[in-house]
């Protein structure tokens, strides 16, 4: 059996859960709010927060903590499909671009994410308007040059789809959730999402409400 600690909304989650569907893996999703991590994270090792996973199906008890860590033992434990390329060119670079959408996002969770969560789902403070400006200027950023990349290739990575792809639509979505997205200023990027999310391994996320809030009217269409 897989348990994943997770929370709907955090996209390094999203990401291990888009990965264990498109691996055909069932996993029990087990609640771990970010804000108030269960005390059984710190029993498994020091400074560990979701998302979590613990795989008892395999010959050994594995924990693997964070996405990195989640990810690359599944591609291992679970080949097909592969989300990382056998050629080691196209292997490179879409390992470069996982680790570019986590890094480059953190920056519009920090402030745009982060922002909505504590006004719509926490409900702990009014609304920080200059955190909202900055974190949507910093979205649109990354949108143009994931724009950029959606003209030229299939994927983000190149001819396949990869973990790059699987990283950026998990914060896209995330966003999307709060209808913070301005598809209309990038169409090829809104192109490519609209395939990634109408893959199988998309309609769990597409299902998901939050305690406290209801997502965006477009969130769950296909043909937005």
């Amino acid at each position: 059996m897989k348990r994943l600690w997770q929370w709907p909304i955090d996209p390094l989650a999203r990401t291990v859960r888009l990965m264990l569907g498109e691996k055909r893996c069932s996993a029990e999703l087990i609640l771990a709010l970010p804000w108030a991590q269960p005390e059984v994270l710190a029993d498994m090792a020091p400074g560990a927060r979701a998302p979590v996973l613990i795989d008892t199906e395999a010959e050994e008890k594995v924990t693997a903590i964070g996405t990195h860590a989640i990810c690359e033992y599944l591609e291992t434990a679970h080949p097909t499909p592969r989300l990382l390329p056998f050629v080691a060119n196209e292997r490179a670079e879409a390992r470069r671009l996982w680790r570019w959408s986590e890094d480059s996002f953190a920056e519009v969770n920090a402030l745009l994410l982060t922002e909505r969560v504590n006004q719509w789902v926490r409900r702990v403070r009014q609304p920080d308007s200059e955190a909202l400006r900055k974190g949507v200027h910093a979205l649109k950023s990354k949108m143009t040059f994931l724009n950029g990349l959606a003209e030229m290739r299939p994927y983000m990575a190149g001819r396949s789809l990869t973990l790059a792809d699987l990283s950026v639509a998990a914060h896209l979505s995330a966003c999307d959730y709060f209808g913070d997205v301005p598809w209309d200023l990038t169409p090829d990027l809104k192109d490519w999402y609209a395939r990634i999310k109408s893959r199988p391994s998309f309609r769990p996320l597409l299902a998901d409400k939050v305690e406290g809030t209801r997502p965006a009217r477009h969130y769950a269409d296909l043909d937005f």
